[in-house]
Order: C-alpha cells, then structure tokens, then sequence
C-alpha cells in the first residue's frame, strides 16, 4: 500500500512526532511504501524509511497559515496515486485523521473557565482562532475514519460537531516497556531522592505549558497536603512559579527541575504522579508513571483518566479547581501500594498494541 503521512513540522522530538516515526517504522517493516507530507524534516537520518514531500506554508498569520498548509497538503495529494493518506494535522485531503490534541472548540470552552475576560473576548474575535475551528471541523466532516486517544476526545467531537458522519476508532495511546518498566526502581529511587536531597513523600508533575495543566490549583492543593514534596518538571517558564509557590506557603516543598532525559526514574522517585489539567486528550504522563509502578491523579478533563482504576492505580477528580477533592485525591494515591499492582493494570497498553490498532484502522480504507 501507497501510504502518505501529514505532519506540519517534523523534528526528532516531541509526543506527537515519536508517534509518528513510530507508525512510519510500523508500516515500512510490513513492506509499505512509505510518504511523509510536511513544511519541515530534520533528521540525522537521510537513508530514511520513507519519501519526503516537501510543502510550503505561509506564515504571515495563524489563519494563513492553516489554510495555506491544508491547501499545499491538496495539491500535493492531487499529484500522486496514494492509497491511503493519514493526517495528524487538520486538513481536509485524508481518509484516516487521528485527533492526538484537543479538540479545539473545546478546550476554546475550557480556557474560558479559567482565563480573564478579556482573553476569552479576544479569543472569540480573533480571526486566527476561528480558522482554526473552521479548519477542524472542515477536516473531522471530510475523513471517513477519525482516531481518537481517549473516550474524551470522541465524546467531545461529537458535541461539537453533531450528525457526525465519520467512523471514529478509539485507540489510547501505548508506552514503550523498554524505557518504562520497573527495572531498576529502587535503584532509581534511590539515586533520584539523594541527588535531589528528597525525604518522605514525593509528588511529581510533568508537563509542559503548565497553566493549561493545572499546575495553579496544584500549588494550591499542596497546603492541604502536609510534608509531601512536589516535583515540577517540563518545559515552562519557572520565575513566575516560584513566587506562587512562595505565595502559597509551600514555596520550600516545590522543586522546580526542568526538563529530565530520564523521566522514567523521575517516576520511580515520586509516590504519586499528578495531572489536573484543564484539557488534556491523552498524555503519556499517567501511562508511563503508572507502567513504572507510580500512582496516578488526574482530572476528568484529561483523557488518561480512563485508566484509572480508582483505588488500585490512582484517583480521579472531577476539574481543576475542585482543590480540596484534589488534595484528598493526593493524600489517598500517597498510601497505595506502589510497583506490580499498579504497572500490571496497563500491562496491556503498549506502544506495539497502539500500532496494531492504528495499522488495522489504515487497512479499512481499502475495504
């Protein structure tokens, strides 16, 4: 099978972009002729799997740019015989679109929750903003199979855009056992806690953009959870924090340490992980921690929250700003038993069951 791939940007980092080589070596090892449709490729690799196709994009705007990366994706899908063409991107020129973001009119919703008034005006009057629901909504009408990583996302899709016509596939994302496991835990552990001079009870949070994640009414949940130390890793812009964190009192028990290579011992380290995002479709964050044996603490709001089993691997809060449901949500995952029970729930959820599932989903547009 001829089968084209759409990636705006295509650097070697990133959720998104792992997910994507990951397909890309996935269907080239089943013999697959391989394309990938893109503004940008950086690779050390030039004998890659698959044939780049390069496309322009203006990006004098936020809605020239959307609409001039969907329209070069056309026209560059016009000029070849592709059996199969699978966007990650909105766009209008696929039959499979896996929606591994938000989706947008959505989380537009849940930014108003938490954002000044003033933000929300602006985004309801902005032209960018609404290209880019004009866009999405364009590309989930258009794709007769749509992949969603979480429940959340395809309840979400079909509230905001109803009558919905396309096949929609839910397949959660998968963490890779050769990184995430609990081999060497306690060694991990161990290490971690010494070079980060921890003691007693350790909460980690990862993420990048961390006002969209919770990261505000965390440090607010933390007074009502005595003793525990909160880690904060990811990218963001830290200064700003850690006044918060000082405003709130627990500015001595939030370590801020940016980004960490070895997440996986990081997660070894904590007690518990905790996400209470605003939105979030489904990140690997809660996976992986609990695949490293570590608990986990997410809100409704986020899409990991589906494999929570509630007293087993973790705890589940309704939103954000509920902190006080938060703060006892911490406390009790604080207690549970750590390793197998936990990492035995999402055994099953490997990177490898993640693209069976997606391959048999590019298999159906030939039926």
């Amino acid at each position: 099978m001829k089968i084209a791939f759409i990636k705006q940007k295509y650097v070697p980092c990133g959720g998104g972009e792992a997910y994507l080589a990951g397909i890309i070596s996935a269907c080239s090892s089943l013999g697959h002729d391989v394309h990938l449709i893109s503004t940008e490729w950086e690779s050390d690799n030039k004998d890659s799997s698959f044939i780049f196709h390069l496309v322009r994009m203006n990006k004098r705007s936020r809605r020239s740019r959307v609409q001039s990366f969907a329209k070069s994706v056309e026209c560059c899908v016009e000029q070849h015989d592709f059996e199969c063409v699978f966007s990650l991107e909105r766009t209008i020129s696929q039959q499979v679109w896996r929606g591994g973001d938000c989706v947008y009119g959505m989380w537009l919703r849940r930014r108003a929750l938490y954002e000044p008034w003033y933000k929300n005006l602006l985004n309801r009057l902005s032209p960018g903003q609404k290209s880019v629901v004009d866009m999405e909504e364009r590309c989930v009408r258009s794709t007769p199979h749509l992949i969603a990583n979480s429940n959340l996302i395809k309840t979400d899709l079909l509230e905001m855009y109803p009558d919905l016509k396309s096949e929609i596939h839910v397949i959660h994302n998968g963490f890779d056992p050769g990184r995430f496991s609990l081999e060497e835990r306690d060694e991990n552990r161990l290490r971690v806690r010494e070079e980060q001079d921890l003691h007693g009870s350790v909460i980690c949070f990862v993420a990048s953009g961390w006002r969209r994640k919770g990261l505000l009414e965390l440090l607010k949940a933390m007074q009502r959870v005595p003793d525990a130390v909160l880690l904060v890793a990811g990218r963001d812009r830290p200064d700003a924090w850690k006044k918060m964190a000082n405003s709130f009192g627990v500015g001595n028990r939030v370590h801020f340490v940016g980004i960490i290579k070895d997440v996986g011992a990081l997660y070894h380290a904590a007690d518990v992980t905790v996400l209470p995002s605003w939105y979030d479709s489904f990140g690997f964050i809660g996976l992986e921690s609990m695949a490293c044996g570590t608990p986990y603490v997410a809100t409704r709001w986020a899409g990991s929250h589906e494999i929570i089993e509630e007293g087993v691997n973790g705890y589940v809060v309704s939103r954000p700003d509920s902190i006080d449901e938060l703060a006892a949500a911490l406390r009790k995952a604080l207690i549970l038993p750590a390793g197998s029970p936990v990492a035995n729930t999402v055994a099953h959820l490997t990177v490898e069951e993640n693209m069976r599932k997606t391959i048999a989903v590019i298999e159906r547009v030939l039926v």
